[in-house]
Parts: C-alpha cells; sequence; structure tokens
C-alpha cells in the first residue's frame, strides 16, 4: 500500500487496498451457458424453463462481467505502479492509457445492470424458481450490453457478416467520450498525451532530447521521472474520477447479486461495506429496501 499511496495519494490507495481486500481473484466460480438452438427448443416447449435458464444466466453473465472487470482495471493499476517503480515513462503511458480504456468499457457494460436487476428483483426472483410460468421476461439492452464486454473485438469483413452487433468493438474515441459524457475531469486531454507517448509521436521523441536553443540539442535519456510525475501531478484528480468508473458500477452490481439466491454469485464481503455515497447504488437500495440480501437470509440456492 505504501507503494500505491506515494503513486496516487491516500484516498486512492486506501480504495484499491479495500478492493484487494475483497480477494476476487481467488473466486472460484464456473459460467455454464445453453447453446441457442437447445435454449429455443426449451423456450417453445418450457417456458417456465427457458424463463428460468435466461435470468441465471444474465446473473452469470453479470458476475462475470464485474468480476473481470474489476480484475483487469486493477491489473493496469498494478502496470502503472510498475512502470513508476522501473522509472519508465512509455510503459507508465501505455498501462494509464489501458486503465483509461478499461474503465470506459466496464462502465458501458454495467452502467444500466444494477439498476435494472434491483427494480426487477420480484419477477426475476419468480423466474429463478420458474414461478413465472408462461410469462418470458427479457431485457435486451442489458444483455447486448453484458455480452458486448465478453466478445466484442475488432471483426474482420467476413465476420461482420454474420456476426451479431453485439460482438464488434467500438472505436477508441466512442470509449473516451463515454468518460467525457461522464464529466471525468481532463480525461480527453489526458488520453491525447498519453497517446503521444505511445505512439511514435513527438513527445516519445523528445522525452530523449533537451533543447539548448533553437539549434541545439543535448541527448538527455534521463527524463523518464519528470514525465511521470507531470502525469500524476496534472492528472490526480483524473485518476480518482477514473477508479471511480472503473470499479463503482462493478461493486454495485456484485452487492446487489448478494440479493439473489444464486449463492454461486455472491460476494458477502461487500455486506460490510457503506456505499451510502455512490449515487447507482442510493438508487439501487431504493427497489431492493424491503428485501433481505441472500447471503444473510441463508435461502438455498436455485439451480436453473
Amino acid at each position: 500500500m505504501l507503494q500505491t499511496e506515494s503513486v496516487f495519494g491516500t484516498d486512492e490507495a486506501r480504495f484499491i487496498e479495500m478492493i484487494d481486500g475483497l480477494a476476487l481473484s481467488t473466486c472460484k466460480t464456473r459460467y455454464t451457458f445453453t447453446a441457442t438452438e437447445e435454449f429455443e427448443q426449451i423456450i417453445r416447449n418450457d417456458p417456465s424453463k427457458g424463463t428460468q435458464i435466461y435470468w441465471s444466466e444474465i446473473l452469470s453473465r453479470s458476475h462475470l462481467t464485474a468480476i473481470t472487470g474489476i480484475l483487469r482495471s486493477r491489473r493496469w493499476i498494478g502496470a502503472v505502479i510498475s512502470a513508476v517503480e522501473s522509472k519508465n515513462a512509455l510503459a507508465f503511458a501505455a498501462a494509464f492509457r489501458g486503465l483509461i480504456e478499461s474503465a470506459a468499457d466496464v462502465s458501458t457494460a454495467l452502467k444500466n445492470v444494477p439498476s435494472t436487476l434491483a427494480r426487477n428483483h420480484s419477477l426475476i426472483a419468480s423466474a429463478l424458481s420458474g414461478g413465472l410460468g408462461k410469462t418470458f421476461l427479457v431485457v435486451d439492452q442489458i444483455e447486448d450490453n453484458l455480452i458486448h464486454f465478453s466478445y466484442a473485438r475488432h471483426l474482420t469483413k467476413k465476420e461482420r457478416a454474420t456476426a451479431p452487433r453485439s460482438h464488434e468493438a467500438l472505436k477508441v474515441r466512442e470509449y473516451i467520450d463515454i468518460l467525457v459524457k461522464g464529466q471525468v475531469a481532463d480525461i480527453a486531454e489526458c488520453y491525447q498525451e498519453l497517446c503521444d507517448l505511445t505512439h511514435p509521436g513527438a513527445s516519445s521523441v523528445w522525452m530523449w532530447l533537451s533543447p539548448l536553443n533553437e539549434l541545439e540539442l543535448d541527448l538527455a535519456a534521463d527524463q523518464d521521472d519528470s514525465v511521470i510525475l507531470y502525469f500524476l501531478d496534472q492528472y490526480r484528480t483524473t485518476f480518482l474520477e477514473l477508479l471511480m468508473f472503473a470499479f463503482n458500477p462493478a461493486i454495485v452490481t456484485l452487492n446487489v447479486l448478494n440479493y439473489f439466491p444464486l449463492v454461486q454469485f455472491h460476494v458477502s464481503k461487500l455486506l460490510n461495506w457503506d456505499l451510502s455515497r455512490i449515487p447507482l447504488w442510493q438508487k439501487c437500495q431504493n427497489d431492493l429496501k424491503s428485501i433481505r440480501p441472500q447471503a444473510r437470509a441463508r435461502l438455498k440456492s436455485v439451480k436453473a
């Protein structure tokens, strides 16, 4: 934690330490999905069973997205710290840029998931128990967002002809626009400067040179420290707000999953967290206020 604090600051280090305390990398969870053809047949023959499978898989994808999103962003943070320790400004820029893109990706995937699950808790719980009968409850938007998170990539021309739209990755500019609209401080400027270092831009050349005058330059291969310190100082607020985008939607999603009876998706340590300052959780909590978290209610897991 001391190294993290020296790089980012006390508040950021404390938040990262709390994330580490969840020990999500030690989770032993298996995700099982039904083939499309088989699912379509089940829906025709037994709608109740089909709805049960559908919502079990939505919760499964929500858990998968939240866990892997947190782990990926945390690994980028680790890369940032390693780059600072090794005084490698180019590695620092690449890792910081990776964190920005990861934060935009996970916040986009999960922005509507926890509120949708909380708002429809009673219906979803009934679906998981097979109690909806012939009623088939679907929410296409969050399903597409969750699938996009897991499968989106740059498709070849041949793949574009057959792949679902949810498998097409967003353009980098679109990810940055998401953070700009989210009012992350100076994010566009920060990203542009990082790109100029990671791409063969002028910044990645001049970090090795020191101008004496308009016509004379000294080779100066010892400027990594000053480049890194510039970013840490100039974009300290940016980094703190970026952590909120990288982790908060995932944390809230995992806490909402504690209210459902699929215990393999519970993160009980979150029940001790105070999430009251997170607007997304405030919204979810209002919808869940009459429901006890399943981790405390000792309900049996419903197997789809």
